[in-house]
């Protein structure tokens, strides 16, 4: 009982203490919460994305399943579905297998605008071998996965809550899809994606809606019913994803299905140079998103240092005010241990103040996150400020209040009682006390360097990024995407291209969309400029063994008016025309990478390819488009009339105004509508805020490095300048007598000044060092500039100085203010 009245004491005396100094209070609570804050906001991101368990048993030991193409170089393809076969029959180290792919589906309602969902088809094993059960019904059976099995699908979630209130009676009811009437087995629950947008945007081809922007959620389930009669050997729409057997490794599996491929690739022309790439799904999803967060959870990690030696200077500073207090209450009979306790019990308190405050700024900070981070990082909707980052927080808090807590106390140990009682300030051997807030001061510097370093190389990345020439221009230009239902617009591949509908469609469209006010051009194309779209085999007519060999060519389907709508550069040649219609003869054209790539010695223009049953002319070449990312190498490309190329479905419609295309959005959706009210527009924005969206990752780790780093210069600067105020206030004696002995203001604040040199350059020569160590772990987040740039480095270095040398202004003035006589009197 004694102990904790004791206790209760010290709290109340504590919360006095900070109440009777608001200002220190404040600013330590302010500097906490900035550090705490950001810990906690990176903290519950890197937990929510990378920490926490996945939804499904055993994660690890599911593995994507990649077909490879040596003739391409390519690693992450999908596969055709006879291949998918042949691996589930014969493959041993996998105790399941499943197949799956995506795209687009319409969903027509009696009331409201058609919807466009994202939709996954696959085989009746996947969902089980995840170890996912429906929140309502079943999933598929193996009939319901083979050819002609029936109309039913799974619903999502979300789209369960949306659509149906989470009414249990959904089971049975109907959906119409693409114009077709499906029955609705059950419900999959949200926790069911185990990363598709992640996986679609890492393969090589066949990326569905991964290339769409946004974070897609899929909202349809179906069976994934094709036959080989429709999915031939030689095309590959499918993803394989396998959990391995019991004991079984990847390494292992690599080795049988690689000794698979290679008995397919013997039996089977169409499976040449074809090979088999096994990788663990963690990998695929979280690859390309964990070298970033971990950069930013590191350096969150050094603005809470930052922030710490920061408020232990102010603590030291706070802690030399005290020492009259100090001196009498020891002199009173307080001993050593209930000093201590005092001061951990304020150093608690403090942090935990900070602490609260860090979280308040979390839950802001976190939402602020969630809003702009790109949509490749997997697992957002698991991000959240809960218990476990609390947890967090309170445990950095308490840490951060116990070594506050003693500070104060081991300058206590060091107090003369004697001097101590007979002045105001006291002394605790104050060249101890000076080297430690210079040493904070250093560790500041040192921090605010790394960061700073870190910032400036992605600023700079960035730069370069921005400067990439995409091929196209962007500006001013609109795009709405759409997908034509195959009820309605049939693909008759025997008969291609003679798809009535589809050219009607087509060709209704463009008119009305160029009859638009303000529209200056108009196309449609199968893939809009930053769309990889599909890659297809080819033949050079007259070099055909040759050719044989030849990695796959990006095709792009596009109606006349493309070239002008994306301002894309004919270089040779002409153009795609209106008179290269369904009955003319084939046609093409060729970028330069392609002309670059297969007719390096010789004109393109007049020569011959073969695809799809088909020879085309090459009557023209353009310029290259970045269609897989600025930062990619263009490849290679051939750019067909869509009048001359079977219909895939997926188009979008894009329009180049005059003005804001923003503001033609709902004339564009209205144009769509006039000519099939029944299709889902989406993807309706300005192309410029595609092109910006394409490069989202690296913008939002560079703008938090950047406030991270921004965060911590200022605390160093604030550092620099508390530390010269406390020389100047512990030396106005000495100052006083150099000035009374002849010293010029200059001495006084070259005096002063150069201890901010000191500082600086010591702050420097440690920060610069560690940030070319640590450099390397930002290696894979550069474009265009190397880890150790030295522009870099060395700017980074004069802007440091320079802070540092602002932060010495004040005291140094100061400290030529003061007058010999006060000074004097003061002694």
């Amino acid at each position: 009982m004694k102990t904790m009245t004791s206790f209760g004491q010290d709290v109340r005396y504590g919360l006095r203490q900070l109440a009777k100094n608001p200002g220190f209070t404040a600013v330590a609570v302010v500097t906490l919460a900035l550090g705490i804050g950001a810990n906690t906001a990176i903290f519950s991101v890197v937990d929510g994305v990378l920490l926490r368990p996945a939804p499904f048993a055993d994660a690890e030991q599911l593995m994507m399943i990649w077909e490879t193409d040596r003739n391409s170089g390519t690693t992450r393809e999908p596969a055709s579905l006879p291949d998918y076969h042949d691996y589930r029959e014969q493959s041993e180290t996998f105790a399941s297998l499943a197949g799956f792919a995506a795209g687009d589906v319409n969903l027509t309602r009696a009331q409201g605008e058609p919807l466009r969902l994202p939709a996954v088809s696959s085989t009746h094993e996947l969902l089980p071998m995840l170890g996912i059960e429906p929140i309502l019904g079943r999933t598929f059976t193996p009939a319901e996965t083979a050819p002609g099995g029936g109309n039913v699908v799974m619903i999502s979630e979300g789209l369960w809550e949306r659509l149906y209130q989470r009414d249990a009676g959904v089971l049975g009811e109907t959906v119409r899809l693409d114009g077709i009437t499906y029955s609705i087995v059950g419900v999959v629950p949200d926790s069911a994606d185990f990363g598709m947008l992640q996986v679609l945007g890492s393969a090589d081809y066949a990326r569905g809606y991964a290339d769409s922007g946004g974070r897609q959620e899929v909202g349809i389930w179906m069976p994934l019913q094709q036959g080989v009669e429709e999915w031939t050997r030689d095309t590959h729409p499918m993803f394989m994803l396998g959990r391995l057997a019991a004991g079984a490794s990847a390494e292992a599996a690599q080795q049988e299905l690689a000794a698979i491929a290679a008995e397919l690739e013997a039996a089977y022309p169409e499976n040449d140079a074809r090979g088999v790439h096994v990788e663990p799904l963690a990998q695929v999803v979280f690859g390309d998103v964990r070298p970033a967060l971990l950069v930013l959870l590191c350096a969150v990690g050094l603005v809470l240092l930052v922030s710490c030696a920061n408020v232990a200077n102010l603590l030291l500073a706070r802690s030399a005010a005290r020492t009259r207090e100090i001196a009498v209450r020891a002199a009173l009979g307080a001993g050593g241990g209930r000093l201590a306790r005092q001061f951990l019990v304020e150093g608690v308190l403090l942090a935990l103040l900070g602490g609260a405050a860090g979280v308040a700024l979390a839950l802001f900070g976190t939402d602020l996150l969630l809003g702009f981070a790109p949509s490749e990082i997997p697992r957002l909707d698991a991000v959240g400020v809960d218990g476990r980052a609390l947890a967090v927080t309170l445990a950095i808090s308490l840490a951060v209040g116990i070594v506050f807590g003693l500070v104060p106390t081991l300058q206590a140990r060091r107090i003369d009682l004697v001097s101590g009682l007979q002045s105001e300030a006291g002394t605790a051997r104050g060249s101890g006390r000076r080297l430690l807030r210079s040493g904070l001061v250093v560790a500041e510097l040192a921090g605010a360097v790394v960061l700073i370093v870190g910032a400036g190389l992605l600023m700079k990345s960035f730069w370069q990024i921005l400067a990439v020439d995409p091929g196209f221009r962007a500006e001013q230009v609109l795009k709405a995407e759409f997908q034509l239902p195959p009820s309605r617009y049939p693909i008759d591949f025997a008969n291609w291209p003679n798809a009535r509908e589809v050219h009607s469609f087509n060709a209704a469209l463009v008119e009305r969309a160029q009859a638009l006010p303000g529209v200056e051009a108009a196309a449609i194309s199968g893939s809009h400029p930053l769309d990889q779209g599909f890659t297809n085999s080819f033949r050079i007519v007259g070099r055909e063994a040759e050719s044989a060999g030849f990695a796959e060519i990006s095709i792009r389907q596009v109606t006349p008016g493309y070239f002008d709508t994306v301002r894309l550069a004919v270089q040779r040649g002409r153009a795609l025309a209106d008179t290269d219609g369904t009955e003319a003869p084939p046609v093409a054209m060729i970028n330069e990478a392609a002309a670059v790539r297969y007719f390096p010695d010789q004109d393109p223009i007049g020569q011959r390819i073969a695809f799809w049953g088909a020879e085309r002319r090459i009557v023209g070449v353009v310029a290259d488009e970045k269609i897989q990312g600025v930062t990619a190498a263009a490849p290679a490309a051939v750019y067909l009339p869509v009048a001359q190329a079977p219909p895939f479905g997926s188009e979008v419609l894009l329009v180049r105004t005059g003005g804001d295309p923003g503001l033609l959005a709902s004339a564009v959706r209205a144009a769509i509508h006039a000519v099939d009210s029944q299709l889902a527009v989406f993807g309706v924005e300005p192309l410029q805020e595609t092109l910006g969206r394409s490069i989202s990752r690296e913008r939002f780790t560079m703008l938090l490095l950047g406030a991270f780093a921004a965060v911590a210069i200022v605390l160093a600067g604030i550092g620099v300048h508390g530390v010269l105020s406390y020389v100047v206030s512990r030396r106005t004696s000495e100052m006083g007598i150099r000035m009374a002995l002849g010293a010029s203001r200059a001495d006084v604040i070259g005096l002063v000044a150069g201890q901010g040199v000191w500082l600086a350059a010591l702050g420097l020569a440690i920060g610069l060092a560690a940030a070319l160590a640590g450099s390397r772990l930002l290696g894979s987040l550069l474009y265009g500039v190397t880890a150790t740039d030295p522009a870099t480095f060395a700017a980074v270095a004069v802007g440091v100085f320079a802070v540092a040398m602002l932060a010495t202004v004040l005291p140094a003035r100061r400290a030529t203010g003061i007058a010999p006589v006060d000074a004097l009197r003061h002694e």
